[in-house]
């Protein structure tokens, strides 16, 4: 492939080491093996419907069904997925061919120009897509194989924001107005190694059967379900009995309270995955009154005890982060301050800022007491008690924090497309600190998913930098920059750094590990063996 030389070293540097896998307990070696004939997954994954709108829907079909242009290896480096090879004279026009041979289930033909309907059809129906796709400035199909992408300025970066893109079928989708209302079962035509075969709601499982038609060949494994549970605790339970081979759930592993008996079960082994995105953060809206205050998010940062966080929702796997929000191991991070627990400085800054005890337990100024709202998912045990022991450290300085406990579907309405929320709970992705300028630029900035809605010059100015920077050491200058942004100014608070907890039957060997998937991943599907005692 060729590509701008400064381009590719700054790729190198980016994706170098980003996530590899490794076991605490070695692979076993097998005498000899036979093959797969089912793999059960099971998940706590809410899924309702298979429209394209679905997110969680969306994260099988992005894993089983569909393919992007490009992915990462197991390496973190770019390589081809639908697209064979691309080139870019100046990252700003990107030219694409495509793969030989390569079909939708229902035998059609993939095409260049259902890439270019897919990008056009998801910016005008995804705000998301938008926002990931806004320096798209046009797109040509000049035949079946070559797709060529013009940005509006030149963006070394582009190939990140592709790294989610799913091809659709425009014979398909070309009619379909309202994508969310759609669930019929060519709403999951992919092209990928499997094809959706039906999803049971009643039964809570998804069915993938192997593409026999896939222009890799085969996928060796014939069937591949997911088992959805309504919590953790069922989930485990199935687990430890060998009702499902491995639990699952897109970029977090097993909440550690479950690791320790898992680890015990001679039947089940476990894989440790470096962790690129942040294990949970407290993001403010900055727009919104009294979040808005930096001096108010500086004093909330030493309210809250880091140590009893790592141990309780990390146990021994994971570690405090700095308040420059990028984890240690990313390419360009820098150290920045030490967060710290300090109930004594958080209540002087509080003081200083005219925040003032007055005969109640909750902090005044100007006649208005000092309290903000929490947005959180119900679905996500961990978060409800994390949230809870935020509640008691910010009590502990003065300051009452509510909780709004929604639905995961309300919960990314409201963060993603009305930005009504003070403040939310959340991880970040490995991909999400990838995304936009990255450094977690795309989480940030008003101008892309925002959850933070910073639009200051100076955010802007160094987002709008690493953007475009072709020069690895200009994006390290950048990035630094950008990590001591964060600490001054703490839009988000990294509340715990920590790693994946994989937990899988113990007689399959193979697993090959995604940067942004895991251990679901089609290399995964071609590798993948059971032992034979």
């Amino acid at each position: 492939m060729r590509r701008l030389p400064a381009l590719g070293l700054l790729l190198i540097l980016l994706f170098t080491c980003l996530i590899t896998g490794c076991g605490n307990h070695k692979q076993a070696v097998a005498d000899s093996s036979a093959a797969i004939q089912s793999l059960t997954i099971g998940s706590t994954m809410k899924i309702e419907n298979i429209n394209i709108d679905d997110y969680n829907f969306g994260i099988l079909r992005s894993i089983f069904t569909h393919k992007g242009l490009v992915k990462l290896n197991e390496n973190s480096n770019f390589t081809g997925d639908l697209a064979k090879s691309w080139n870019t004279p100046d990252g700003q026009t990107w030219t694409f061919r495509l793969q030989d041979g390569v079909t939708w289930h229902d035998g059609t033909k993939v095409t260049a120009a259902d890439v270019k309907f897919t990008i056009e059809y998801s910016i005008k129906h995804s705000v998301e897509y938008k926002r990931h796709f806004s320096l798209v400035k046009s797109i040509a199909a000049p035949d079946d194989q070559t797709v060529v992408i013009t940005l509006s300025q030149p963006n070394p970066r582009f190939l990140v924001n592709l790294l989610v893109l799913r091809v659709l079928p425009q014979h398909i989708f070309a009619m379909v107005d309202n994508p969310a209302a759609y669930n019929d079962p060519q709403a999951a035509i992919g092209c990928g190694a499997y094809k959706f075969e039906k999803f049971d709601p009643n039964a809570g499982i998804v069915t993938f059967k192997a593409n026999n038609t896939y222009f890799r060949g085969t996928p060796p494994i014939p069937e591949i379900k997911v088992r959805l549970f309504k919590n953790p605790d069922a989930l485990y339970m199935a687990l430890q009995n060998g009702e499902v081979d491995l639990p699952y759930t897109y970029s977090t592993g097993t909440d550690p309270i479950y690791a320790a008996s898992l680890a015990r079960n001679p039947k089940l082994k476990i894989i440790n995955i470096p962790n690129l995105g942040v294990g949970k953060a407290l993001i403010f809206n900055v727009t919104k009154p009294l979040v808005n205050d930096p001096q108010v998010r500086t004093a909330l940062s030493y309210a809250i005890d880091y140590d009893e966080l790592v141990r309780l929702f990390a146990v021994n796997n994971g570690t405090v982060p700095t308040a420059g929000l990028v984890p240690r191991g990313t390419q360009g991070f820098v150290e920045t301050r030490p967060l710290e627990f300090n109930p004594e400085k958080a209540r002087l800054v509080l003081e200083q800022a005219g925040y003032r005890l007055t005969g109640s337990a909750i902090r005044e100024k100007d006649g208005r007491p000092l309290t903000f709202e929490l947005l959180l998912r119900n679905d996500i045990p961990e978060n409800i008690r994390l949230a809870e022991l935020l509640q008691k450290y910010f009590a502990n300085i003065g300051v009452k924090l509510t909780l709004k406990t929604v639905d995961a579907t309300l919960y990314r309405t409201i963060s993603d497309k009305d930005k009504s929320h003070t403040s939310l709970l959340s991880r970040t992705t490995p991909w999400g600190m990838m995304m936009w300028g990255g450094m977690g630029t795309g989480y940030i900035d008003a101008r892309n998913i925002g959850w933070a809605m910073v639009g200051d010059t100076k955010f802007k100015d160094l987002a709008d930098k690493l953007n475009s920077t072709l020069a690895p050491e200009e994006y390290k200058k950048y990035s630094a920059a950008l990590q001591q942004y964060y600490a001054e100014n703490l839009p988000a608070i990294p509340l715990y750094w920590d790693n994946f907890i994989q937990p899988h039957n113990a007689t399959l060997t193979g697993w090959k590990i995604s940067p942004m998937y895991g251990v679901l991943n089609e290399e995964t599907w071609y590798s993948l063996q059971k032992i034979v005692q």
